[in-house]
């Protein structure tokens, strides 16, 4: 049989493993070693199968993850998140839909310390979804907010998602870091001016909130305690940003920053130490079987020659790029229905990178384009991760449609904020285009 035949055969049983449900890392697995010892032998494939794992896993660059993962968690336990969230509250409580835009704007600001847009959702599901229900607001834009407010975390840096994207395509991670601010701050401006446009426009929304203190003092207060998250995030990007750290010594530092404030604010204890750990060490091998896994099923689509056959045969269409956008937008829209961030971008980007470059367009600005598109996924049935988890920590209180159906308009925003980047590319490349020695 010829190995593009196989190639084929193993694409369609890696599609049919997929809506058995199988799980996306055992399902690459199953198809690619099986597929490869077709092409070759099982003596050939157990000599370089492990190397193959071993070269895509072992990447000095890959330790930024884990380190920025342990950053969050332990930038959790010292309550960055909250005071994240009443800054926000305290500047934003009385416009129309003002907690709602607090709890944009508190995303936004925790995502400087998390990476993680699920970790962010599982917070401000306990922090911010009960006191907008409390307050008379409406229970699906107080449950999207959060869902959709959550997804910043994959444009603001430490994006952990920016960080696979930067390892997979051997593209500056220092470069897509801070590419990502600016479009991280455009995200979180359209989401606010949108909520209050509603809010005030269908008063039901979102009712004034007459208890919340938004005196200049409460405000310069709030800024006060926001001391902590400020440092964290100029220790991190400012040593990125002027060239005096590598994304993996800055995610060190951060750590040791994150345990320096959860000591001085006298929160520090053992068991929240060993929990940060362990959930940051069992959310970095999952991603590590990912990406293992995702390497042995790229060899199999290389060396049956998919990979070259579709590159090639897209090439041929002799599309104009902004065909090729779009068809990409539609592609990842798609996707998202079915998988995870991390999985999209492990499966696709061995295809799409080629063609970016083929066209000669810069691959930080299509980092921060599909990082755009691929947190749409986590907001849409029937996969939508960022829905799961705000359900997991809300328990019986909501139902897993009501959230769902509270995220969808936020996802009209999103495709709308993808399209300004793909538009305006600069929005993305000024910052890394200015930065001193990387």
């Amino acid at each position: 049989m010829e190995p593009l035949t196989i190639g084929y055969l193993g694409c369609a049983a890696f599609v049919t493993l997929i809506v058995l449900r199988v799980p996306i890392a055992y399902a690459m697995a199953i198809v690619g070693m099986t597929g490869l010892y077709f092409v070759y032998d099982a003596a050939a494939i157990l000599r370089f199968i492990p190397l193959e794992v071993y070269s895509h896993t072992s990447s000095f660059t890959l330790a930024a993850l884990p380190l920025f993962l342990l950053m969050g968690y332990i930038a959790f336990h010292a309550d960055l998140a909250r005071d994240s969230y009443e800054a926000a509250k305290a500047w934003f409580g009385r416009v129309p839909g003002g907690l709602a835009v607090g709890t944009v704007y508190g995303c936004a600001i925790f995502g400087a310390c998390s990476g993680s847009s699920l970790a962010t959702c599982a917070v401000f599901s306990k922090i911010s979804v009960p006191e907008m229900i409390r307050g008379g607001y409406d229970r699906r834009l107080s449950l999207g907010v959060v869902a959709a407010g959550g997804g910043l975390d994959v444009l603001i840096p430490p994006s952990i998602i920016l960080v696979i994207y930067g390892v997979m395509t051997e593209t500056s991670i220092g470069k897509l870091l801070i590419a990502g601010i600016l479009p991280g701050i455009l995200y979180a401006c359209v989401f606010a001016v949108a909520i209050v446009a509603a809010c005030w426009w269908k008063r039901g929304l979102a009712p004034s909130v007459e208890g919340v203190d938004t005196s200049w003092r409460a405000k310069l207060a709030a800024v006060r305690n926001l001391w902590a998250v400020g440092a964290l995030f100029v220790l991190v990007l400012g040593a990125i940003y002027a060239g005096w750290a590598t994304p993996d010594e800055a995610a060190a530092v951060g750590v040791v920053g994150a345990l320096a404030l959860l000591v001085y604010r006298r929160r520090c204890s053992w068991a929240k130490v060993k929990g940060a750990t362990i959930d940051s060490a069992k959310a970095s091998a999952m991603i590590f079987l990912l990406l293992g896994t995702a390497a042995i099923f790229a060899k199999f689509l290389s060396v049956t020659g998919v990979i070259a056959k579709l590159t090639g045969a897209v090439i041929g269409l002799g599309l104009p790029f902004w065909a090729l956008i779009i068809g990409l937008m539609l592609l990842y829209l798609f996707l998202g229905f079915f998988l995870d961030a991390i999985s999209m971008m492990i499966l696709t980007m061995p295809l799409v990178a080629p063609l970016v470059t083929a066209h000669g367009a810069s691959l930080v600005w299509f980092g921060i384009f599909i990082s755009m598109m691929i947190v749409i996924g986590a907001v849409t049935p029937p996969l939508g991760l960022n829905c799961y988890v705000m359900k997991a920590a809300l328990g019986d209180e909501v139902g897993l449609n009501e959230i769902f159906a509270g995220a969808l308009p936020f996802v009209a925003l999103m495709l709308a904020i993808a399209a300004v980047l793909a538009v305006f590319p600069e929005i993305s490349l000024w910052l890394p285009s200015i930065m001193a020695g990387r």
